[in-house]
């Protein structure tokens, strides 16, 4: 018997939308996915990649849901609307990717996770850190021991200050750099060490942000404590110069009982300068897009490697396999569940200046 293919829609154009559509299209031209549609409520947007990838467009998410036969739909929007697409594309049976954070409450995450549940859905977060390759070694080398118990960490994760500015101008306000890119810190950890937060203290500036009438943090610093005393440090700010020369810097230190581990994830390696560029450092482990030897463009990297694992495991699920089999091999809702449940403490212990238990959330 044939295997089948998974019908995918993706839900959000913009900028992280386009890599859903490329790793689509890569698996697509593989014979394992049909893109069939774009939904996005910004016509212009909708026209112009339903144009380059030569599927239907949508400016109603749920009109695609129900008018499409879709295995699967993957959501880049905004995080305040995370929840009401999700929740519709699992009532409608659909198996669901969406980018962090799940949710920006505690609450709507369990909603979300139940759903999934209920409907033996794989409800899937992109958590995309966990695909950085040096990443998943700083993880298998600290769960082999390499450092002995882990003792305490520090990471830290800073954008241009372009990110909220320019790219999420319409919406930064709805969000912080805690729940922007700090979940992405806070999911690391917890996936390197195995541990699970238990308590918050933290503190968040503004300013710069709100001058350029955006109310929301600049920065935030949050110190967590995790199960077994480990502790680790996680300061994120999206206001680092504009001439900075990545659009991300990012690191992580952990030291235990008998070693230690560190990473600079931005600096890679790599260096060159130009009159027109000045000096770039690439990351070429985020995305790598080339001609492949069958006459495709071939996309890898951690911006697109979790979205093509969330269509590998569908594939997977549509043709005979279980959630059960895939259980553990990805970032799942309640994944997704721990990071903004912690996010949640970080802004109540903001705000109320004193340490905030996860068991408060």
């Amino acid at each position: 018997m044939k295997n089948q293919h998974v019908r995918v829609g993706v839900i959000g154009g913009g900028t992280w939308g386009n890599y859903h559509l490329l790793a689509a299209k890569q698996l697509e031209a593989e014979g394992k996915v049909d893109l069939v549609a774009i939904a996005d409520q910004y016509e212009p947007t909708a026209e112009k990649q339903s144009q380059a990838y030569g599927i239907k467009k949508y400016t109603d998410f749920q009109k695609m849901i129900r008018d499409e036969d879709l295995d699967a739909v993957t959501v880049a929007t905004p995080d305040h609307l995370h929840r009401e697409v999700a929740l519709y594309a699992m009532d409608h049976g659909k198996h669901v990717l969406i980018e962090k954070p799940l949710d920006l409450t505690t609450a709507g995450c369990r909603t979300m996770v139940a759903a999934a549940q209920s409907g033996g859905l794989l409800l899937t977060v992109d958590f995309h850190k966990r695909y950085d390759v040096y990443n998943a070694e700083v993880m298998r080398q600290v769960r082999a021991g390499l450092v002995g118990r882990p003792y305490h960490a520090y990471a830290y994760m800073e954008d241009k200050i372009t990110v909220p500015l320019n790219l999420l101008r319409n919406w930064a306000a709805h969000s912080s750099p805690f729940w922007f890119i700090g979940v992405h810190k806070l999911d690391l950890v917890r996936w390197v060490t195995g541990l699970n937060p238990v308590r918050v203290l933290a503190h968040g500036r503004k300013g710069k942000l709100q001058a350029q009438d955006i109310d929301t943090f600049d920065s935030v610093s949050a110190w967590i404590e995790f199960e077994n005393g480990f502790t680790c440090t996680i300061d994120v700010n999206w206001i680092i110069p504009g001439q900075f020369e990545a659009l991300v810097n990012q690191g992580l230190r952990i030291v235990g009982s008998d070693g230690i581990v560190e990473l600079d994830g931005q600096d890679r390696g790599l260096r060159y300068c130009s009159t027109e560029q000045g000096t770039v450092t690439p990351n070429l482990g985020a995305l790598v897009n080339q001609e492949s030897l069958f006459g495709y463009r071939a996309v890898s990297g951690y911006y697109v490697d979790p979205i093509k694992d969330f269509y590998h495991n569908v594939y997977f699920l549509k043709n005979g396999g279980s959630l059960v089999q895939l259980d553990g091999r990805y970032p799942s809702g309640m994944d997704g569940q721990w990071a903004t449940q912690t996010a949640e403490a970080v802004e109540k212990s903001i705000v109320a200046g004193r340490p905030v238990e996860l068991a408060e959330i």
